[in-house]
């Protein structure tokens, strides 16, 4: 089944030149919030996509974005270079996701909800965004990759008596040799994106894990604690993700108001105190 996965991904084609453009205009130490605006513009697709994120309630922003210039300038370089990534990558996949009794309306309001969370909560940190949004954004995409081999193999059937939205990551290994966050590890491998972002879905379910990486994998954790493809911000995810993010020392003063701005399910009133910390 691995040769599945491997040969999925080596039958993508190449993301867009405008793309390559953005990784080599934001890695100059002097980037401008113009010169990336001009290199996302060339690309209709990618511009129309980051206007409507700009212009999405889950932003917050309230005023209304006309421009590719103008969303830029809200979101800032790493967050704008993060979801150019994002959209170049999922234009590449037809989703399906029937194995996983998935809609696809479902799947991706998983992930701009993921992405606009994590956005809000880190907006102190916004020099990491431009690793976290791209991770955020694709994090289940390897979903979509599994899916298509599922099919080929006919292993779908099998695989669909099993799947349950607990145990997601231990189904797609037992039956496949990869879970989807190794698959995205492949992805961005195939894609050459930088080593940073290829080593943080290498470790992101990692005993132990390099402490330079901590500062992008602790918030992905947190993120995939309290929101799933199958549920979004339950109590028993609220909890998980609280306790989460005590443990490794996050803000968890912005964290519990992100939860209410966004409105999703209201923070626990229990004191800190009496959450039992998650042991590494």
């Amino acid at each position: 089944m691995k040769d599945f996965v491997i040969n999925e991904i080596d039958a993508l084609p190449p993301l867009p030149q405008t793309i390559l453009e953005l990784q080599r205009i934001c890695a100059q130490e002097h980037s401008s919030i113009k010169q990336v605006a001009n290199v996302i513009e060339q690309d209709p697709f990618l511009t129309m996509d980051l206007i409507k994120s700009a212009n999405s309630p889950l932003y917050g922003y309230h005023r209304k974005i006309n421009s590719i210039l103008q969303a830029v300038s809200l979101f800032g370089i790493s967050t704008a270079k993060g979801l150019a990534i994002a959209s170049a990558i999922k234009a590449k996949f037809v989703i399906n996701l029937t194995p996983y009794n998935i809609e696809v309306s479902q799947f991706v309001d998983t992930s701009n909800i993921k992405n606009a969370f994590l956005c809000r909560w880190q907006q102190k940190n916004i020099h990491l965004l431009e690793i976290l949004v791209p991770c955020a954004l694709v994090m289940h995409i390897g979903m979509v990759i599994i899916s298509n081999c599922l099919k080929q193999s006919g292993k779908q059937e099998e695989f669909m008596q099993n799947i349950n939205s607990h145990q997601f990551l231990e189904i797609e290994q037992n039956l496949l040799g990869y879970n989807q966050f190794e698959v995205l590890e492949h992805l961005f491998e195939h894609w050459n994106f930088e080593e940073t972002m290829v080593q943080v879905v290498h470790y992101l379910n990692s005993p132990t894990l390099p402490k330079e990486l901590q500062i992008y994998i602790y918030p992905l954790r947190v993120l995939n604690a309290l929101i799933n493809p199958y549920e979004i911000a339950s109590e028993a995810q609220i909890l998980e993700a609280r306790n989460l993010v005590q443990q490794y020392q996050l803000d968890l003063a912005s964290f519990d108001t992100t939860l209410e701005d966004m409105r999703l399910n209201p923070a626990p009133t229990l004191p800190e105190e009496d959450y039992p910390l998650v042991d590494e």
